[in-house]
């Protein structure tokens, strides 16, 4: 941890200039082998210095042809978007991460009702090396702060330019895809907000994209959402939203907790939704528009004063999951296939024995839990279908079991799946 603030003081020296902003690493975890599976976390997404959300700036973006070359990138046009792709991806993958960012843009706008005035523009590199590049020649950030954003970013969103860089190398395994849909939401999100995007609180902005990620299809990220916000309360860690309403004080909230906060933020996003009923963001935003902050915006379109959310928070966090501690299922899982389970509401950092049992394996793992209590983990493609039954023990006494069918099977230990970030973070 020395290491990682040491890390932070030079990056946030590296980015005096008031547009070039940096990246905190962000949560992910490698894969672990069933032997020795340990949720140990890598520092959280975040930025140094603190932005302030502005309205979105005039951006000239050249005109868009198909196909137009530039050097190594070719770029394509999907509705609303110029798609800068690098030249070596297949023609398969280039029509696919067009039909992708097609797909997610008009999602955005849709939950907004809010159709962009200038096209968003996206840069997809292939590798690590192109990443750089990106945020090097396109974004203007310098050569350390760039090294420091790839090694510990997938996507990184510059809203001084509107415009997202991509790591594809790093998300096109992950199914389905989520982190340009997280990242458009924040390039409709700075115009809905426009002239008044300094009433759009932290968690408010950050929530409603991290809640966006789990509209591509994804039902085992909406399953974190609500569970792991569910672990925070059963550990004590959840947050008062007032501690996360400025840019600076959700930037300061790293290492596990800047994980975490995301989980919190998506899952009050989605409980305002449901009290303000359909069309509840550009509603919102409509009002921000007009002058209002988030409370009396709430209050005007729910009828409930908003220190009645606020009070029964927690009491709706507890209600929206099956028991205060336990494991969950999902199908398919994180990999596209397979299976997904969450252990949560465990005590803090709890050492678990893990068993997964079916006809034809039967492994035991010791792993920790998260300091909030939970752990996330797959049944991939390589293990065989059929019936599985997982049990958590904390020493001798069996805390929490569950039964599933799993359709198509390894042990894929994965505690974390937040690998993007923006300049919001």
């Amino acid at each position: 941890m020395r290491a990682l603030l040491c890390a932070c003081v030079a990056i946030a020296a590296a980015c005096a200039s008031p547009r070039v902003e940096t990246a905190l690493p962000t949560p992910t975890s490698a894969t672990a082998s069933p032997a020795a599976a340990t949720a140990a976390p890598e520092p959280s997404p975040t930025s140094e210095p603190a932005p302030t959300l502005s309205p979105a700036p005039t951006v000239v973006v050249p005109e868009c042809r198909q196909p137009l070359a530039q050097g190594r990138l070719i770029a394509l046009c999907p509705d609303g978007a110029m798609l800068w792709l690098d030249g070596s991806l297949s023609r398969e993958e280039q029509a696919a991460i067009a039909a992708q960012v097609e797909d997610d843009l008009a999602a955005v706008q849709r939950e907004f009702k809010w159709t962009l005035r200038t096209r968003a523009v996206i840069h997809v590199r292939a590798g690590r090396d192109g990443y750089v590049d990106t945020l090097r020649s396109v974004f203007g950030y310098g050569g350390a702060t760039a090294e420091y954003i790839a090694d510990n970013s997938v996507a990184f969103f510059e809203p001084s330019l509107r415009t997202i860089a991509v790591n594809w190398d790093e998300i096109r395994d992950r199914k389905p895809i989520a982190a340009i849909r997280h990242e458009l939401t924040h390039v409709v999100t700075l115009e809905a907000c426009a002239p008044r995007c300094d009433l759009v609180p932290a968690w408010f902005n950050e929530g409603e994209a991290r809640l966006q990620e789990t509209t591509v299809g994804a039902e085992w990220r909406l399953v974190r959402v609500r569970y792991e916000a569910a672990s925070m309360l059963a550990t004590a860690t959840l947050l008062p939203l007032t501690t996360l309403w400025t840019q600076a004080q959700w930037n300061a909230y790293g290492d596990w907790m800047g994980y975490y906060k995301y989980q919190e933020a998506a899952r009050a996003i989605e409980l305002i939704k449901e009290d303000v009923g359909p069309d509840a963001i550009p509603k919102i935003y409509a009002r921000m528009r007009a002058g209002d902050d988030v409370p009396r915006a709430y209050a005007a379109l729910s009828g409930r004063s908003w220190a009645s959310f606020v009070g029964g928070l927690d009491a709706r966090i507890a209600a929206g999951v099956a028991a205060p501690r336990g494991i969950v299922t999902v199908a398919p899982g994180a990999d596209g296939t397979g299976l997904s389970y969450l252990l949560y509401g465990f005590p803090a950092e709890a050492n678990v024995t893990l068993r997964i049992r079916s006809h034809a394996v039967d492994q035991t793992q010791e792993v920790a839990v998260s300091p909030q209590g939970a752990l996330f983990g797959s049944i991939d493609n390589t293990y065989p279908q059929g019936e599985y039954t997982i049990t958590a023990a904390i020493g001798a006494d069996t805390v929490a079991a569950v039964t599933a069918v799993k359709r198509g099977g390894r042990l894929m230990q994965e505690d974390f799946e937040f690998p993007y970030t923006s300049l919001y973070r």
